[in-house]
């Protein structure tokens, strides 16, 4: 299917509003909100009685449910309707177990952008023909809702919200539940709020969020585990966390088992031709107007759930799909982004970033060139030198397609934790400083969050949050700093504007792996760089231990010919400093 074909699949998931009802006018929708007064930014969820019945509730060819609401500026969205069912949850023993409540219902969930009187219609077609539609008017407040994450638009190399917040993402991967379902994030997230992050990642696959993931599942969606992922997203919305949403990985396309013995699932797949499905090859997922049309309807069902969520960071449509290139073709992979990417925009009202992932030695420029993919990634495993990889790749990426860039994955081994060979958790400390000094867009996102939890390592996040908590990270005028005379001891990093820098010293000799046994660590002493590039006269310097949390020293310097020299206090492994012009 082309692009021009798919966009017009996707308009007529939206009929006008005055088409001609093909059903009783008497009978109405009705409309019943989860408030009366929202606030702007502040997600409505709408129950709505008396859509007729269908054979599939989740084909909006069968029939679809869909919201134009007349916001006060005149702008008109439209938000498609979905089909759900409630449940129940209790932990037996170790596990979590659902329990459906009723036969299911049709809601719709709204993402207020403005303050004021909004017009809300609601329709509902039927096989293509309008059959009956609601109305009612709602009035808007502000509030103090920041809004929805965005490329800033001034640098492109940070986040920040519709109201300008600047949006610095501290994080790590937490891309499934274990037997505990959604128990588990429940804890999760409770530790995130208290040390101060504000980003993960979530899966849709087979042991978690999936959807249409088995043979039975072609436009038969899970709505056990869309609840799941509806309870997870509010949780992390009410905990202040953003979440980047991944659709599909690898292992779907895979017919052997990988490392793990598992991960091999083609043979089940729901558009696997041996199924039912279009696709005789799993390449035709990405060439096969059947197969897309079908995508293009989940992408539908996923807009309409879960894009009012206002701490959605981004859609990103595969982890790592590269993994699976012995089946695949690339260029028709590209093609597939940026056709199914206009199909995603066309959706979504709200207009949430959209992303993909490849494995981390597979750096392919065609795919993060698309005008549809908003920021680019890398995975980064069994990499010496995390800081300087982070800043390498932070560069080259940025140098390249000019778009936000952060280390979406992080792990000294992709085989496991391996704590044996970090044992003091050192590369895991660098990997999530050096995003803010490198001019990522975030940390590096550690993988291995169960055991990240277990063993309660989330100091190293809640102490960058301290270090960051009241500056202007992020800020658009931020660009990767430069230095001179540097001892020969350290390793520099830092980001600068004309009157704020961060700066992030390391101590060669621990730079992971190098000194990743000892225990102790000699101390740093007589330390120097000098910060060039900035504004001449009065600086305030605080130097910070980056392990604490704490600030070790504040003091004044000056700044001459552009460069300020910096002399840190005595440090073990590294220490990092906030620098304002006075």
């Amino acid at each position: 299917m082309r692009a021009s074909q798919l966009a017009c699949a996707a308009f007529l998931f939206f009929l006008p509003l005055n088409a001609v009802l093909a059903h009783d006018e008497e009978a109405k929708l009705g409309l019943s909100l989860s408030t009366e007064k929202p606030e702007v930014f502040e997600r409505v969820e709408i129950s709505v009685a008396g859509v007729p019945a269908s054979d599939n509730p989740f084909d909006p060819e069968s029939i679809a449910l869909d919201l134009e609401v007349t916001q006060p500026s005149g702008r008109k969205l439209r938000v498609p309707g979905y089909f759900q069912r409630d449940c129940d949850r209790k932990l037996e023993g170790d596990r979590e177990v659902l329990t459906p409540k009723g036969e299911g219902t049709w809601r719709i969930r709204w993402l207020p952008l403005e303050a004021g009187r909004h017009s809300l219609v609601a329709t509902a077609t039927v096989a293509g023909k309008l059959t009956v539609r609601g109305e009612t008017r709602i009035e808007v407040v502000p509030g103090t809702r920041h809004g929805l994450a965005r490329v800033e638009p001034e640098g492109k190399r940070y986040f920040r919200l519709d109201d300008g917040t600047p949006l610095f993402l501290n994080g790590l991967c937490s891309c499934w539940h274990g037997s505990r379902g959604t128990y588990d994030y429940d804890d999760w997230l409770a530790a995130y709020e208290k040390s101060g992050i504000n980003y993960m990642r979530i899966w849709m696959w087979h042991h978690a969020f999936g959807i249409e993931w088995d043979k039975g599942d072609k436009l038969r969606y899970r709505l056990d585990n869309a609840w799941r992922l509806d309870r997870v997203l509010e949780e992390a919305e009410r905990r202040g966390v953003y979440v980047m949403l991944c659709f599909d990985y690898h292992g779907v396309f895979e017919v052997k088992p990988d490392y793990w013995g598992s991960n091999n699932f083609w043979p089940r797949h729901p558009y696997n031709a041996a199924n039912g499905g279009p696709c005789q090859t799993q390449n035709d997922f990405f060439t096969n107007d059947e197969a897309k049309k079908l995508y293009a309807k989940r992408l539908r069902y996923m807009v309409a759930r879960w894009s009012a969520f206002p701490n959605i960071l981004g859609w990103e449509f595969f982890n790592e799909i590269d993994n699976e290139y012995a089946y695949l073709k690339h260029e028709d992979v590209v093609a597939w982004h940026g056709e199914m990417g206009r199909t995603l925009r066309s959706l979504d009202p709200f207009r949430h970033m959209i992303s993909s992932s490849f494995t981390g030695g597979s750096e392919r420029p065609d795919l993060f060139a698309l005008p549809e993919m908003d920021f680019a990634q890398y995975h980064s495993y069994n990499e010496k030198h995390p800081a300087q990889m982070t800043a390498e790749k932070t560069s080259r990426f940025f140098e390249k397609y000019h778009k936000p860039f952060f280390v979406s994955e992080y792990g000294t081994d992709w085989r496991g934790w391996k704590p044996d060979t970090d044992p003091h958790f050192r590369a895991l400390h660098q990997a999530v400083w050096s995003g803010a000094f490198t001019g990522a867009a975030g940390t590096g996102m550690t993988w291995w969050w169960e055991s990240i939890h277990t063993a309660d390592l989330y100091s190293h996040w809640s102490s960058l949050s301290g270090f960051l908590k009241g500056t202007g990270m992020g800020r658009c005028d931020l660009r990767p700093a430069k230095f001179a005379d540097v001892s020969e001891s350290v390793k520099p990093f830092g980001v600068a504007a004309a009157d704020e820098a961060f700066i992030w010293l390391l101590d060669r000799a621990y730079d992971w792996p190098e000194g990743a046994m000892e225990a102790s660590p000699s101390p740093a002493n007589g330390a120097k760089a000098t910060l060039t590039g900035i504004s001449d006269g009065a600086w305030s310097v605080e130097w910070w231990d980056t392990l604490a949390g704490k600030r070790l020293s504040t003091e004044e310097a000056t700044a001459s010919g552009g460069a300020l020299r910096l002399t840190p206090p005595a440090f073990q492994v590294d220490i990092a400093a906030h620098i304002k012009k006075l």
